[in-house]
């Protein structure tokens, strides 16, 4: 479709090049998240793996590869430089950590996949790495500014006290002064037209602002008519009372604590449930906590220790998920090492996670600080069940839930058991070459070995899960294996001998002793051992003499399966020996558990996930696990329950790990108290905690209006979200590294009032009151215009001294909402379940009710800058790039959106009854970008809608056969999802496709004004 001019010209995209710092040895500026991302991924793994013979410090230059600073890892060693900047895969350090070249490093064992990944990305992202040195000063650490309590500064004399409103004025103006700058606001031109713009513009900047939605057309005249002086003050206490205020203060709030709804890194794949089931409870309350305007020292308090803290109530047990939401590690120390930073950067702007290897770099942040830190989470689980919170057991849908879970529960119990038995049963037809290519792999010690292994298995067509399985027994003490692993150890002596001396005997399963016992001299020769096996295997499945008290079949009848319907309801306390050594022999190589201790779905899981090993393609019952958690997941009306973490009987103490390696068998160790961290504790030495794991101590400290850091980073994020820029530009950094507020002043003073009680007109800690005094001064008021733009752009080019309001891009989440305002179609349900945004059918909730995969994030978030939910992220990024316009363009979602905005009465009564395009242009304005129209752009859009009309016909012929073949293609798509049991989908919603058709003229000016830069910015 052709657009006039002005409308093909309005949506600009640049894009800027980018340098890698690689190419030089300099250091360039790392972002905060690059360094966050060195110190939590890659220092770590360079202080375990790395160092130890690639650190000049530590004696050892290996290869001449020097690992201890940035300078020295890019200029390589030997064989020349291991990071290559165009790409990962080149460099040889990866060739190398992979095994896939000559040199394979760490020589002793290969790190893990996800340490791969990490270091790939740490490549990809240009190396960033802060370890060629600090900058320097003469000042102390603990000297600077934000570490010092928080003073309360009397408002400074200004020039012009007349255009002051407030406190917050006089700070802003009297910096002004100094600079010789004017505010923004031009004189009164005494034209209606330019009064009623700006208000419609601040109008706008408000309801943006509080509660992330734009205002609808009666809005707008109400509030540009209202002649009161406090017409602004009662919009903000309007929007302020509104439940959608917490739904847009959550979603910031959301960013620093990483929400997302699943685990994240190697925990997202087939075999493995990732999705978090109730992690929207703990969305939920932070809306909810939001919305009745929870005093922040509370809400601090509840994240950290809501089960600690007396007489609280059981719903705020959901607010433990700041602590459990993150993202989950096979190493539970980076599990650790994640809720330590989102405590430090969350609630003190503190990059704390740095100290994990060394002392902080920067701030006066100690190693000791950090450990004493982890002994605190360390001393902490997760309840095997999640607390119940909520949900009516009377109500419809509760029911309804109980009968949909009772018959997946039944289906997982009769699956779980039908793939052990069909495991086994493989197992035991290819036993022989199931245990020599397991015993091959497990003592393979060289690529050759390895190699060998991997043909005999190949050869044979084994399945590779079952291999892996049978592997884990293949060691001297195993109960079935280990016998039959001696006899290859010893090969030279008879087994009676070998049986009857070790000392392991009495821990050998009794019936493989009664097998090899009845034995002859044989030679220990692999093959010629698993021959015996296989027999031994076949001799106890032959058996038919089972125990009178099992009352079953013979005891591996498979077919039949007695035994494992024995199993499946055995127990703990009535089994003799000898029943035990049958039992665990009948679901080798899996492990023996009674059925009582299964019967509980969370057991019954947790056993799956470890047996489930076996032969690809078989029945695979976690896929029903995984409509049991998905039902958890999506269902509204269920039970609700928290995201909770509790102590352990036993708090611990942790010792220092020195460069971040865990202490050896008789290496000194220094124990660390459980405190709080040094340069903010009122007492030296800190006082250990001694109240349980000290959760509710470290959030007492944290939450303390002696405590210089809280309150300041909270005010600073609060002013953030309403100027696009902090006072102080690292919201979640407030060390060192973060410089000067642009107003010290006032970021104090403001943080001193925030914690002042005055009673029913501002408690303390209000982030309501906190709003409103921000809202209502001059400087917020401000236009992002001026008289004098050019000249004081000279001065103040980057607006950090706030003369004119700065023009702001809308997050995803608020340009999303605003398109389902235009289309009168949002879902304005409260709390619940959380919905797909990005695919059909498409939800119409408000997108902070948005399922978020952490480690398979939809292309539409991050074309849109979404935090990234891996670490806290209280700032975004905002890009311009193609995919933005492209989406807008040809997405059927914003196609069903310009059709929705044509189907709203007031725009069918203006185009449709009365044939009156001039008001229906207005009123499309209006909705799509909240204000009049000027006479220029009335004509403009005249023209565009005659121009587009003439083009329909020809249009909707060139668009037929693939508006058809996509809605298709569309059906596919979802009949697909519905079917298909991969656990790395999203969640599916319900609801009708998109009808796909060619825009109308009046549809296609929808989707013009949508493509405007002032539908995407706040002015």
């Amino acid at each position: 479709m052709n657009f006039p001019s002005r409308f093909s010209a309005i949506l600009i995209i640049g894009l800027s090049a980018i340098r890698s710092p690689i190419q030089g040895a300099a250091i360039e500026e790392i972002s905060p998240e690059n360094l966050a991302f060195f110190e939590t991924k890659i220092r770590p793994l360079f202080a375990a793996h790395c160092l130890e013979c690639h650190s000049a410090e530590k004696g050892k230059v290996k290869g001449g590869l020097n690992m201890d600073s940035r300078e020295s890892l890019l200029k390589g060693g030997e064989s020349g430089a291991v990071i290559k900047a165009d790409t990962a895969e080149k460099s040889t350090l990866i060739q190398a950590v992979e095994w896939s070249a000559d040199l394979q490093m760490p020589p002793k064992k290969k790190l893990s996949d996800e340490q791969i990944t990490s270091l790939k990305e740490w490549i990809t992202r240009g190396a960033p790495d802060p370890r060629e040195g600090s900058a320097t000063t003469n000042r102390s650490p603990k000297e600077h500014w934000a570490f010092q309590p928080v003073a309360r500064p009397t408002p400074p004399s200004v020039k012009n006290p007349t255009w002051s409103k407030s406190s917050i004025d006089r700070f802003i103006l009297a910096k002004l002064d100094q600079k010789g700058l004017l505010p923004s606001d031009p004189p009164d031109t005494g034209s209606d037209a330019d009064r009623r713009r700006k208000r419609e513009a601040l109008l706008r900047r408000a309801y943006f602002d509080l509660i992330g939605m734009p205002p609808t057309p009666s809005q707008i005249r109400n509030f540009t008519n209202d002649p009161q002086p406090n017409a602004f003050e009662k919009v903000i206490d309007e929007l302020l009372a509104s439940p959608a205020y917490g739904e847009r203060w959550a979603r910031h709030w959301l960013d620093t604590a990483r929400y997302s709804d699943t685990a994240g890194g190697p925990r997202n794949n087939r075999n493995n449930e990732f999705r978090y089931a109730y992690a929207w409870s703990y969305r939920d309350w932070v809306i909810t906590a939001i919305n009745k305007d929870m005093p922040y020292d509370q809400f601090v308090l509840n994240q950290l220790a809501a089960d600690k803290i007396p007489n609280n109530s059981k719903e705020n047990l959901a607010a433990l998920g700041f602590l459990t939401v993150g993202e989950r590690f096979r190493n539970e120390d980076d599990t650790l090492n994640d809720r330590i930073d989102a405590v430090g950067r969350g609630f003190l702007g503190l990059t704390i996670a740095c100290a994990r290897c060394h002392d902080h770099k920067f701030d006066p942040i100690t190693q000791a600080d950090y450990y004493a830190l982890k002994g605190i989470f360390a001393s902490c689980i997760e309840p095997k069940d999640e607390p119940l919170i909520g949900g009516d057991p009377n109500s419809k849908s509760y029911q309804t839930f109980t009968q949909r879970m009772d018959g997946l529960e039944k289906q997982a119990h009769a699956a779980t058991f039908q793939m052990l038995r069909a495991n086994v049963n493989e197992f035991h037809n290819s036993a022989a070459e199931y245990f020599e290519a397991a015993y091959m792999q497990r003592t393979a010690k060289d690529r050759e070995s390895r190699a060998r292994a991997e043909e005999f298995a190949q050869k044979h067509k084994l399945d590779g899960g079952l291999i892996d399985q049978v592997s884990r027994h293949t060691n001297p003490n195993d109960p079935v294996l280990g016998p039959f692993v001696q006899l290859i150890k010893n090969s030279e002596k008879p087994v009676q001998q070998i049986i009857g001396k070790t000392n392991k005997k009495s821990a050998y399963n009794p019936l493989v002793i009664d097998h090899l016992s009845s034995g002859s001299e044989w030679p220990g020769d692999i093959t010629m051992v698993a021959a015996s096996f296989s027999k031994f295997c076949r001799t106890i499945a032959s058996s038919s003499a089972p125990r009178a008290n099992l009352n079953v079949d013979p005891v591996l009848d498979l077919e039949k399966g007695g035994i494992f319907k024995t199993i499946a309801n055995s127990s703990k306390d009535k089994l003799s020996p000898e029943d035990k050594a049958r039992m665990s022999l009948a679901v080798f190589p899996f492990e023996f558990v009674p059925g009582e201790l299964l019967r509980d779905m969370n057991a019954l899981e947790r056993q799956m996930r470890d047996w489930d090993r076996g032969p690809g393609g078989r029945i695979n019952p976690g896929a029903i696990f995984n409509k049991i958690n998905e039902l958890k997941l999506t269902f509204r009306g269920g039970p609700v329950r928290a995201m909770a973490i509790e102590d352990l009987p036993s708090p611990v103490d942790l010792p220092i790990f020195p460069r971040g390696n865990a202490p050896k068998t008789g290496d000194k160790v220094t124990i660390v108290p459980r405190r709080f961290i040094q340069v903010l504790s009122p007492t030296e030495p800190p006082q250990p905690f001694s109240n349980g794991s000290g959760r509710l101590e470290l959030a007492q400290s944290i939450a303390n209006k002696n405590n210089p850091l809280t309150a300041r980073v909270m005010v600073n994020r609060v002013w953030m979200h309403h100027f696009g820029d902090g006072l102080v530009r690292t919201p979640d950094d407030l060390g060192n590294q973060a410089g000067t507020p642009t107003h010290p002043e006032l970021l104090d003073f403001l943080s001193s009032w925030f914690m002042e009680d005055l009673g029913a007109s501002k408690p303390a800690w209000s982030v309501k009151a906190l709003h409103k005094a921000i809202m209502l001064s001059n400087v917020y008021q401000q236009s992002s215009q001026s008289h004098f733009l050019e000249s004081q752009k000279k001065i103040d080019a980057g607006n950090s001294l706030l003369w004119r309001a700065n023009i702001r891009r809308l997050d995803f989440e608020a340009f999303r909402d605003a398109l389902l305002c235009m289309a009168g179609a949002m879902d304005t349900t409260l709390l619940g379940p959380s919905v797909n945004l990005a695919s059909e059918p498409y939800s119409f909730r408000r997108s902070v009710y948005g399922y978020i995969d952490r480690s398979n994030m939809p292309d539409l978030f991050m074309h849109f800058d979404m935090a990234n939910p891996n670490e806290p992220n209280s700032k975004r990024t905002s890009s311009i790039v193609p995919q933005q316009a492209l989406f807008l363009m040809n997405s059927p979602f914003t196609l069903s959106i310009a059709q929705k905005v044509v189907q709203r009465p007031e725009v069918v009564e203006a185009v449709v009854t009365n044939k009156d395009a001039r008001s229906g242009i207005l009123n499309i304005f209006q909705i799509v970008l909240q204000r009049t129209p000027t006479k220029t752009e009335f004509e403009m859009a005249l023209r565009f809608l005659q121009t587009e009309a003439k083009e329909q016909a020809k249009v909707a012929s060139a668009t037929a056969k693939s508006l058809t073949e996509g809605q298709k293609k569309a059906e596919e798509l979802v009949r697909r999802s519905q079917t298909d049991n991969d656990t790395r989908k999203a969640v599916v919603n319900e609801g009708e496709l998109v009808r796909r058709t060619t825009l109308s003229p009046w549809e296609s000016l929808v989707q013009a004004l949508m493509f405007c830069n002032e539908s995407a910015y706040l002015n």
